[in-house]
């Protein structure tokens, strides 16, 4: 393997303080020198895909690495959340924005006209990744490079001379200069390098490359092919979180809302249409109806389940329409998104009217009967209230007052508080649905309990005896009863005073 040719070459600096590294310029781009002294391959008249690929060849990649060694000291989850951050400021000059340990690589190619070089790219990067890097807590130096290929930059960078090699032809010779230790490899490859005598990467571009196969694997290849760009890279690309915002401009005012739905019909078929090519959904969207001198009304709208239907979320909004009072007005429509979920979707029966459907599709059937039974949740709300809907979930407590609580429908409950969760145990006894705000006490005649009518006592006692410790001690024997309508009753006498009895749910 011998070392290529070298003219031309970029000249890797002697490593420079982080106060005064430099970013070496470039030289004119590959297309401007072609349109000078080369002549483009001849295409078909009229094709704009053969010239556009011609010029793409004469026009090579360019990736910028960004490496963050002050990210080593911090836990694995830190690390990733700040890479994130920086990736988000890294699109402001880059469309590809990849991850690598402790680093992060744009393409720039397409962006140095556009900013005027790679100088005003690096200077535009450091002012906004530097300001990050002290927000968190962090050194503000980083080391950075370019070069035509990913594994390329990343080494160069690593070595920290933050240089720029420009032609693929010179990257070789380049990356020969670079120390083995910017390889990261384990302790034991770079003991047998050491042994070899191999202190720098040219001097493992004259090695054998079946030798080096078999004493340090397919892996240690690879990674020196990638680096002079002889074997593809995959890169794992960051994808921004979405957002959805749009704003509609009505020519004239308009105060009946109704007249509203055709222009939120629209914005609706965007916003759907925005999550299907994105495989996702929605459960909260914001409708603001903005008038002219006057605070904006919004229109919150919140889902059981999320969705991504055009019908169902204009038929929510029309209903929240139909009792909205507006101060004003409305001047112009403005949708916003405010929380994106994955798309869960089910599939209905093949043939729903027939009745020989095979009970293996009762499930499908019965996630297509749940989400009407969430819609008509959701219609009930935007028609009554968001809190005018209630559930009714168990509690972790004996006393029967405080066994169950009513909660708004869309309330989630969470361990940590007093409620309880539905993976919590509930009284495994008989409980009525519906409880007395105050037990009634009931009348006692010659031995018999009266409710209205004589009751007969059916089943008990079950003894409660709790809350002992609030200065409200509870000790009861409840029993089921029946009257001589059939209806149940559940009764309960006290065990200490006066040992009255009293009525204090109903059965269904």
């Amino acid at each position: 393997m011998e070392d290529p040719d070298s003219l031309n070459q970029l000249s890797l600096p002697a490593l420079p303080p982080a106060t005064s590294a430099r970013i070496i310029p470039l030289p004119k781009s590959a297309l401007a020198t072609a349109s000078v002294g080369t002549r483009l391959p001849a295409v078909a008249p009229g094709s704009k895909l053969a010239a556009i690929t011609a010029l793409n060849k004469l026009r090579p990649t360019l990736w910028y690495a960004l490496q963050f060694p002050q990210l080593a000291d911090c836990p694995q989850p830190r690390q990733q959340k700040i890479l994130n951050e920086l990736a988000a400021l890294a699109l402001a000059v880059s469309a590809t924005v990849s991850f690598h340990p402790l680093a992060l690589v744009c393409e720039i190619r397409s962006s140095l006209n556009y900013f005027g070089g790679i100088d005003a790219i690096h200077d535009k990067l450091k002012q906004s990744i530097t300001l990050h890097l002290v927000e968190s807590g962090l050194p503000d130096s980083f080391l950075y490079a370019a070069s035509p290929t990913v594994t390329g930059s990343l080494l160069l960078a690593r070595s920290g001379h933050n240089a720029v090699v420009y032609r693929k032809d010179n990257l070789r010779s380049a990356l020969g200069q670079l120390p083995t230790s910017v390889l990261e490899l384990n302790k034991e490859q770079n003991r047998r390098l050491y042994n070899m005598g191999v202190r720098h990467l040219r001097d493992i571009w004259r090695l054998p490359g079946d030798g080096l196969r078999k004493r340090f694997g397919s892996e240690f290849i690879n990674l020196l092919h990638k680096a002079v760009g002889t074997a593809p890279e995959p890169t794992f690309n960051y994808l921004p979180p979405p957002a959805f915002v749009t704003c509609y401009d009505l020519p004239f005012e308009i105060e009946n809302l109704d007249r509203l739905l055709p222009v939120t019909d629209e914005m609706l078929a965007q916003l759907c249409d925005f999550l299907r090519r994105r495989d996702l959904s929605t459960s909260q969207l914001l409708f603001s109806l903005l008038h002219e001198k006057r605070a904006s009304t919004p229109v919150a709208i919140g889902l059981r389940q999320p969705s991504r239907s055009r019908e169902h979320l204009l038929m929510l909004l029309e209903t929240h329409f139909t009792h909205l009072s507006i101060p004003a007005p409305v001047t112009a429509v403005r949708l916003e998104v405010k929380k994106f979920d994955a798309c869960m979707s089910h599939s209905d029966a093949l043939l729903l009217a027939d009745n020989s459907i095979s009970s293996s599709s009762s499930s499908s059937c019965n996630n297509y009967n749940d989400s009407h039974l969430n819609q008509f949740i959701e219609q009930l709300q935007a028609r009554l209230g968001e809190h005018h809907v209630k559930r009714i979930t168990s509690v972790a407590e004996h006393c029967p007052e405080y066994a169950c609580e009513h909660l708004d429908y869309t309330e989630a409950t969470t361990p940590g508080n007093h409620r309880t969760s539905r993976n919590h145990p509930v009284a495994l006894n008989p409980r009525p649905l519906w409880l007395l705000i105050e037990p009634l006490r009931l009348i006692v005649k010659a031995g018999k309990l009266y409710h209205r009518k004589p009751v007969t006592i059916v089943h008990g006692p079950e003894r409660i005896e709790t809350h002992w410790w609030s200065g409200h001690d509870v000790r009861r024997d409840y029993y089921i009863a029946r009257e001589s309508t059939g209806s149940r009753l559940w009764i309960y006498r006290e065990k200490t005073g006066v040992r009255n009895w009293y009525l204090h749910g109903f059965f269904a």
